[in-house]
């Protein structure tokens, strides 16, 4: 969880300085513009630059809930009050240094124009908006991802990462996670539309299988007596990682495929998928059990 909402955080305060940099932009067009025009601190250039930085605001706080949502939603990890806290403080503190920043440019601007209780009173008006979203926003992320983790039928990471006895972390930089979720969804969905359950366990037994294979490899990295042993290792395990991802997607392809009606299936498709199903066996010590584990498999997509 605290890794989670690290790595949250550094996509959120990438993502702030991203929107930082496109309202320069915006400001920086619209001083040309006005300033092109003979126009500069007029009260339509003031405008606009206000609401360049409305747009700032009220962008940021979408973005920022979308990015939680997002990877929570994949993780699925709900939204903890203590961690919904840090969010509103956190991301208040943001719109207010937003909101210096425009105080900073534009209130001595107001004050030659006379304008400046009228300045203060919209940005006053826009702290107490913002603020009221930003803790409505986080509120009903709270309650959206307790629902919708709740009634999800994917597994999480860390039982995916148990289940196979494979490091989340070697999941995520595969990017295997998404189709491992999908690929037990579809399963259910095949044994409920009649498909044998036994069949449909063997293929999780496949990708078992070979995580075996990983992991054996993976644990003798540093065991090489020389620089050239340890490499030729790494090399090793990081062409059976490329496979287990393969035999991952294609796996998931095949289920998705077998759900279709089979006048619908694409022959070609599965012809090519299950070469490289073999080939990636072939390459190991002894193909034949994984072989049999996926013939009664064909079955189903003959």
């Amino acid at each position: 969880m605290e890794d989670l909402d690290k790595t949250l955080d550094i996509m959120e305060r990438d993502k702030c300085t991203t929107l930082l940099a496109e309202n320069a932009v915006r400001l920086k067009k619209n001083n040309i513009k006005f300033t092109k025009a003979n126009m500069k601190h007029s009260q339509e250039h003031l405008d606009a630059q206000f609401v360049s930085y409305e747009r700032l605001i009220s962008t940021l706080i979408r973005q920022l809930v979308t990015i939680e949502r997002k990877v929570r939603l994949k993780y699925l990890m709900p939204l903890e009050s203590l961690r919904a806290n840090k969010l509103m403080a956190n991301w208040n503190t943001e719109i207010e240094l937003i909101l210096e920043d425009f105080n900073k440019k534009y209130r001595d601007v107001h004050v030659q124009r006379r304008s400046a209780e009228e300045f203060d009173e919209k940005t006053l008006q826009t702290r107490r908006a913002s603020k009221i979203l930003v803790d409505t926003e986080v509120a009903n992320l709270k309650d959206k991802l307790e629902s919708e983790i709740g009634v999800s039928q994917k597994l999480p990471p860390s039982e995916l990462s148990k289940m196979y006895k494979v490091d989340e972390a070697l999941l995520i930089d595969l990017q295997v996670i998404d189709p491992l979720q999908n690929l037990h969804i579809l399963c259910k969905e095949l044994k409920d539309a009649g498909c044998d359950g036994e069949v449909l366990a063997a293929l999780n037994e496949v990708i078992q299988m070979y995580a075996e294979e990983v992991n054996a490899i993976e644990s003798t990295i540093w065991s090489g007596r020389s620089a050239d042993q340890r490499k030729e290792i790494k090399m090793r395990a990081a062409k059976l990682n490329l496979n287990f991802k393969e035999i991952i997607l294609s796996l998931h392809d095949l289920v998705k495929m077998a759900l279709l009606e089979k006048e619908k299936r694409n022959e070609e498709v599965i012809l090519k998928v299950r070469s490289k199903l073999e080939r990636i066996f072939k390459s190991e010590t002894d193909p034949e059990p994984y072989q049999n584990k996926l013939d009664p498999f064909w079955g189903v997509l003959t």
